[in-house]
């Protein structure tokens, strides 16, 4: 045992000690200060620790920097006036207090501080290894799959039905360890299924009886009946009632009922959340803080609710004050997850991607699915974000291992409009969203949360659906604006920015810019959203753009030159968007007769887009080279861009590519990109084109602009349905 200032720490188990009181660490933590303990008074460098305790990971300098504030928490130290850990700057840390061995312990403690590092650095490893396994969640496969519906209120009293979400809660909690709790929100995918791959259904349902309540439950085929007094904290005894019932768990042994005040006023605001939003749910959850300061869940929820409500400085304090040495692994994977999420919406991306890895070996521990696919999912958020395609591709393929095309329904769905037109921002085939499984799933979905309560999944679906390219503009349009409305209703300001930003993007694709610019101009969110800024700002530049192209309007056109300049300008602009301004500046600038200009821009994002692996994009910034060289007479070169493979659904590359064909009298060329353009949907237009061209006998810059799609038609790209 190693005695320092008020502290003990047991440097074989790895457990810190104030007084009596064991102190929570994380793994990672307590390797840490194992590490220092076994070198008092000694710097030691940072690059030094990361080599032995970090030896994995692409965010190392991120996690070290965690790690080290994390203890600093623990051991109420202070970067500013430390007692335990001093910072060197540009060198390293030492650690400068006494470190005492205790006497009836010396002996074997000296051992024990030789190989304290040996222990750290091996933890570390086995760490790295279960969370980066492919099917880390394979221990799961041998339990049986469960689905426990929402509980059905027939007792003609809406505000009843919290108890079934407190009901719901306990069965979760206890089940967990028998089967594999697939998500809710998969719910849809088997209401009316009667497949051998369908799984256990958990059903519940509570109907007035004589002044009390008549529950119903049935699992597997057995069912039951449970007569309720009255709707109070009794769900964790009837829970207990109804699992020694239904299953064959004769030796369960019943959770100790939780001693806490104010949970009827925690789950009311879970059903409030999940049912009408965040404004109403708030209440609630500061109801049951009221009661019990220290209710981690409330606490969490407050948190979530605080920042999409647009109001950082309340969501990072509510955070702050989560402690979660006393809570259990699902509570502490929900912590990452929600904190991860927020990290990711304020642009802190390598941030993000910690706490996610976080939440997933919290998860995993839990075997809890849905927790462990969020966090593979936010995996892939962040790495999306940072066009990290290798991790991108792993975590979602990860995530669709364990609940299918649930899991890009959803979170592809957030950036699937970026795929099929400009700005473009994904790797070609490192995509594996299945839109026509997408539209189908969600679809089933839709009409399910019509016939429930729960309007925030509706919302969620609806905005979705209204997203996939499959879907008529007929239908998508009235998806989206429902979302909307749902949205705008449920006092999550963050999510109705997210539909807002996309009708935006709709309607340029629809063109219809002044649309766009409408609710574009409606979005009000904190700068501090970085990423939701600056798609905004690209945004109201493609509107004008849009404006300026279809009504040859100058002003619009400088309005967009404008925006995109300063674009360029942010230092703190991403590298991704940095890009799409490129291009879309190199677009304004054909329009305005600035060929140089625009050759010189685009050869730029090409650069970029390549150096990113946006083999997608890259495709927007070669057929505005085709067409550039086009205009100035040189098809040769322009044909020398085209491969007929790789832009085999591209129609503007076909399209040039038959121009430049004609033009320089190459007729096997020609017949296989013509061929190849008939071939894809929307492409009768460009044909005419092609055929009033190839009927002049001269070709020139007047010509070509005056018949031909310009690169910036990104219209002819679109693969919606129009109907």
């Amino acid at each position: 045992m190693l005695l320092f200032g008020q502290f003990r720490f047991d440097s074989e188990r790895l457990v810190l000690y104030c007084g009596q009181q064991e102190i929570a660490l994380r793994p990672k933590v307590a390797q840490l200060l194992a590490y220092f303990v076994a070198r008092p008074n000694e710097l030691v460098k940072r690059e030094v620790v990361l080599k032995d305790l970090w030896q994995h990971g692409e965010f190392r300098e991120a996690a070290l920097n965690q790690s080290i504030t994390e203890l600093r928490q623990a051991l109420g130290d202070s970067a500013k006036h430390p007692l335990f850990i001093k910072t060197l700057p540009q060198q390293g840390y030492m650690w400068i207090c006494d470190v005492k061995v205790a006497p009836c312990l010396r002996k074997r403690n000296r051992i024990l501080i030789g190989i304290a590092l040996g222990v750290a650095v091996s933890l570390g490893s086995m760490v790295y290894l279960y969370n980066n396994s492919p099917f880390a969640h394979s221990q799961l496969q041998a339990q049986p799959q469960l689905i426990i519906h929402s509980m059905q209120n027939h007792t003609g009293v809406q505000a009843n039905a919290w108890w079934g979400y407190a009901l719901e809660g306990v069965l979760r909690s206890r089940l967990q360890q028998d089967y594999q709790l697939l998500p809710k929100s998969r719910t849809p995918d088997y209401i009316d299924s009667v497949t051998k791959e369908a799984p256990q259904q958990f059903y519940l349902s509570l109907k007035p009886l004589q002044q009390r309540f008549l529950l119903q439950a049935e699992l597997a085929g057995r069912s039951t009946e449970v007569i309720v007094e009255q709707l109070d904290d009794n769900f964790s005894d009837i829970a207990t009632q109804l699992i020694a019932s239904l299953t064959d768990s004769s030796g369960f042994v019943a959770d100790q009922p939780l001693a806490v005040n104010g949970l009827s006023d925690y789950y009311r605001g879970v059903q409030a959340l999940t049912e009408h939003g965040p404004q109403l749910a708030e209440q609630y959850f500061e109801a049951a803080l009221i009661q019990t300061p220290e209710h981690v869940p409330s606490r969490l929820e407050l948190a979530k609710i605080a920042w999409l409500q647009g109001d950082i400085p309340k969501a990072k304090a509510h955070f702050s004050l989560i402690e979660l040495s006393p809570t259990s692994l699902a509570l502490r994977a929900r912590y990452y997850l929600y904190l991860g999420t927020f990290e990711k919406a304020l642009g802190e991306f390598d941030n993000a991607k910690h706490s996610a890895q976080l939440a997933l070996r919290a998860a995993q521990k839990s075997q809890q699915i849905e927790l462990i696919a969020s966090a593979y999912q936010l995996i892939a958020d962040a790495a999306w974000s940072t066009t990290q395609w290798q991790d991108y591709t792993h975590a979602m393929s990860a995530a669709y291992a364990l609940i299918g095309s649930r899991s890009f329904a959803y979170s592809e769905a957030q950036r699937s409009f970026y795929l099929a037109n400009p700005p473009a921002a994904g790797p070609q085939q490192k995509n594996t969203l299945n839109l026509a499984q997408s539209k189908e799933v969600l679809e089933v979905a839709t009409r399910y949360y019509r016939q429930t309560e729960r309007q925030i999944d509706l919302a969620r679906s609806l905005f979705a659906y209204g997203q996939n390219y499959l879907v008529p503009v007929s239908e998508s349009e009235d998806s989206l604006l429902e979302a909307l409305e749902i949205a705008s209703s449920s006092g999550d300001k963050y999510f109705k920015v997210q539909v807002l930003t996309y009708l935006g993007f709709y309607y340029i694709q629809l063109h219809r810019g002044d649309e766009a610019l409408s609710y574009l101009n409606q979005v009000d969110i904190d700068d501090a959203f970085i990423p939701a800024i600056e798609q905004l700002s690209v945004l109201k530049a493609m509107a004008y753009m849009d404006i300026g192209l279809t009504t040859n309007n100058h002003e619009p056109l400088q309005e967009a030159h404008r925006r995109l300049t300063q674009l360029l300008a942010n230092e703190k602009t991403s590298a991704m968007t940095h890009a799409n301004a490129q291009l879309l500046l190199a677009w304004v600038a054909l329009k305005q007769g600035d060929v140089d200009n625009a050759e010189s821009l685009t050869q730029s994002a090409f650069q970029a887009y390549k150096l990113s692996g946006l083999d997608d994009a890259i495709v927007y910034a070669k057929y505005t080279q085709m067409y550039i060289y086009l205009l100035r007479n040189k098809p040769d070169q322009a044909l020398d861009l085209i491969d007929f493979e790789q832009d085999k659904e591209a129609h503007l590359m076909l399209f040039y590519a038959s121009v430049a064909a004609h033009m320089a009298k190459n007729d096997v060329v020609l017949m296989r990109s013509k061929r190849m353009l008939g071939e894809l949907q929307n492409s009768q237009m460009l044909l005419e084109q092609l055929g009033l061209l190839t009927q002049q006998p001269q070709k020139s810059v007047e010509l070509i602009t005056e018949l031909l799609d310009a690169p910036y038609s990104v219209y002819c790209q679109s693969k919606w349905i129009l109907e």
